[in-house]
């Protein structure tokens, strides 16, 4: 080597020593959870105070920051809608500092967590989709008995409800039928290939977290009957922080109801469940006005419920947890069918088992990994020995179920997540005989962000689902979704999707066994729908907390299976509607600066045409208008509610239709706090002017409704 190298070598070094000496750093990783709940919180803000150094929480709350230098620093950590924290950290060259940090929530939110939308943790004012979370306050202070209940008052939802309290209760969104919305239970499936939408009056609110709403077609993510939506009920666990804690809750209410809730979790170090047990009776017999304006008893409504629910976690550390619960619902109900034939000896028993066990594992910054695996047992009985007409029927549904799901975070800008899922249906009914199907499904989605200056970023969100069902056709389901934020001063999502989504063919269309009166038809094709919606979100700090939503939807929904007769009067299931749906959803919110008044306005209009003769489909009302109103003085929280359904056409050539009705409901709750617990009085009452309505034909809802409740915590 030269000396001219030697030198230059030797003054390289000599240079570049202090650099490499005042250049020592260190790492910070850790995750960033939810105080209470142990969630992760992801787009939570670490900062280096003092020092251009920060970064964001992904969406499994974990964090690495580079080049700290070495020393004391301190870190701070913040998040909109929680309070913030700061650290004083010591860091030595080339150390990596491990810190979990847990944060609380403010009182006021601007955007809550959700999985649903896009399958891991996701900021609900940052995803592409229209969407609305019911957190585990909002159900305790609601004064429902069931998320039936809960559900009507959530945006652009129309609960269609069959009478008392222990009714059928099902969901429809943006103008589709109860049997292509998606109803799940911590992301397991509830529905069944029977055909039967999920009754949502049979599922009590104690063992429920919070509920998830997506609104629009999802088959992308979660396949067959997310047609009009998703609906995800996240189930509790225990997340006190003392070792035990319960609470005890009984209530009475009108034509005979009473209610006892009992659960009670506890924390053993690494280990936590939480238990729970709902029992519910009612006679539920209530009067209704005849068509010659007489006062007549509406009978056979009575109803007897036990829901025990069991949950399990196993953390070892803040990157893996082993979970899993087990639910035993038992349900005997009158049915006392529509008054033009009413039945007063028809009896309805519903029995269910679900047993479910989870797995998360994050392995890496970039890296993670869910497992999950169910089995779910339903089993019906129907009996009405009615000597005139008796009948009989009984179903017994297993499903069997197994899912896997990785999340890659390629680079800071682009996030993978795919998985295949496993599901088997076996159904032994009197009706459809012994019927099987299995489904293999492969999903994947990837969301790509990109900043386009300081103020503004967008993500896109593409997706595509692959179901092979045993006794169906391959459907193959493609969606896009956008979504455009603005990140200064005030928060701004302007989105926007198109996808296609299916429902397959249920048992009791394909095998209804030939009758005199019905026959099934093996031949059906799954129904498809296409669709787009665009929208925004906006949520701002003005003398209070304003949150204002508007979305406008577009789908067209083909093969759509109709039962009807043939020239010999035997009903038979048919690909032969068409239909073009559209509307606006809109919502405003208001919460004052001291937390004192919550104000919530939704209004959604729909047009649901068949597309063959431009008839309005049945029971899709074109205007819905709700409004909440809460006010919290102290101790005192106190509720009121309005509700207005417009007109529904309830027979295909539009000949006969139910009139519009508006309802109010009002609540009020009282909370004494005590060394220990809270105990707390609540009384509600439904219906307040006693009106008589029906949602569906033939079957009334009840008049006024007052329910009481005295409850304690510790």
């Amino acid at each position: 080597m030269s000396q001219r190298w030697l030198v230059f070598v030797y003054l390289s070094f000599v240079l570049l020593l202090p650099a490499r000496i005042f250049a020592q750093t260190g790492k910070l990783s850790g995750y960033v959870l939810d105080h209470y709940s142990g969630k992760p919180l992801p787009g939570t803000n670490i900062v280096i105070k003092e020092k251009n150094i920060g970064v964001a929480v992904d969406n499994n709350g974990f964090f690495i920051l580079h080049q700290i230098p070495v020393g004391k620093n301190v870190v701070e950590i913040s998040r909109i809608g929680f309070g913030s924290l700061a650290q004083e950290i010591e860091i030595a060259n080339g150390q990596t500092v491990i810190l979990n940090f847990r944060l609380k929530a403010e009182v006021v939110r601007f955007s809550e967590v959700l999985v649903t939308a896009t399958r891991e943790n996701a900021l609900q004012n940052e995803v592409a989709v229209a969407t609305e979370v019911i957190s585990r306050l909002e159900l305790q202070e609601s004064h429902s008995q069931n998320i039936g209940e809960v559900l009507e008052f959530a945006t652009g939802v129309f609960v269609k409800n069959y009478g008392h309290i222990g009714a059928l209760k099902t969901a429809s969104i943006r103008g589709a039928s109860e049997n292509q919305i998606l109803i799940l239970l911590d992301g397991q499936r509830l529905n069944l290939a029977q055909g039967t939408a999920p009754d949502l009056s049979d599922i009590p609110l104690q063992a429920i977290e919070r509920v998830e709403i997506i609104r629009g077609g999802n088959s992308a993510l979660y396949g067959t009957d997310a047609v009009g939506g998703v609906i995800n009920l996240i189930t509790r666990s225990n997340t006190e922080s003392k070792p035990l804690s319960g609470q005890v809750t009984t209530t009475a209410g009108s034509f005979g109801t009473r209610v006892l809730e009992v659960n009670f979790g506890q924390k053993l170090s690494k280990f936590d469940y939480f238990l729970a047990h709902t029992y519910t009776s009612s006679d539920g017999d209530f009067s209704i006005e005849d068509s010659q304006g007489r006062s007549v008893k509406r009978t056979n409504n009575g109803l007897t419920l036990n829901d025990t629910f069991l949950n399990v976690r196993y953390t070892p550390n803040s990157a893996s947890q082993i979970s899993g619960f087990v639910q035993i619902h038992d349900a005997d109900r009158g049915a006392p069918g529509p008054i033009s034939f009413p039945s007063e000896t028809a009896i309805q028993k519903d029995k269910s088992w679900k047993y479910n066990l989870r797995y998360r594992q994050q392995f890496a910054a970039r890296f993670g990994l869910k497992a999950q695996t169910y089995f779910y047992k339903f089993k019906q009985n129907f009996d009405d020995p009615n000597p005139v007409f008796p009948f009989s029927s009984e179903h017994k549904n297993d499903v069997l179920g197994f899912s896997f799901q990785s999340n890659w975070r390629a680079s800071d800008s682009n996030e993978i997540t795919g998985g295949y899922e496993f599901r088997q249906d076996k159904i032994n009914s009197t009706d459809v005989a012994l019927q099987r199907r299995s489904n293999h499904s492969i999903f994947l989605q990837d969301q790509i962000r990109s900043s386009l200056n300081q103020n503004f970023e967008i993500t896109l969100v593409p997706a595509l689902r692959w179901d092979k069902f045993s006794d169906l056709e391959v459907q193959i389901s493609p969606k896009m979704g956008f979504s455009l934020r603005y990140l200064a001063g005030f928060q701004l999502n302007l989105r926007g999707n198109w996808g296609k989504s299916f429902r397959a063919p249920s048992f009791n269309d394909l095998y209804w066994p030939a009758g005199p009166f019905a026959v099934g038809n093996p031949d059906l094709k799954p129904e498809t729908g296409s669709g787009y919606d665009l929208g925004f979100l906006l949520n701002l700090k003005r003398t209070g907390y304003w949150g204002f939503e508007v979305n406008y939807f577009n789908s067209n929904l083909e093969n759509l299976i109709i039962w009807r007769p043939d020239a010999n009067f035997v009903f038979s299931p048919e690909n032969v509607q068409v239909a073009s749906i559209k509307g606006l959803e809109s919502r405003v919110s208001y919460s004052d600066p001291n937390d004192i008044a919550h104000l919530n306005l939704d209004y959604t209009y729909l047009d649901a045409e068949d597309a063959v003769n431009n008839n309005q489909l049945i029971y899709r009302p074109k205007h819905q208008l709700k409004a909440e109103l809460i006010v919290s003085i102290k101790q005192i929280r106190m509720k009121g509610g309005f509700r207005f359904l417009g007109k529904r056409f309830t027979n295909a050539d539009n000949s006969s239709l139910l009139d519009s009705h508006s309802l109010v409901d009002i609540g009020a709750a009282w909370n004494q706090p005590f060394k220990g617990g809270n105990f707390k009085i609540k009384i509600a009452m439904r219906n307040i002017f006693d009106k008589q309505i029906k949602v569906i034909d033939g079957f009334p809802a009840p008049g006024r409704e007052v329910r009481s409740s005295v409850g304690f915590t510790f």
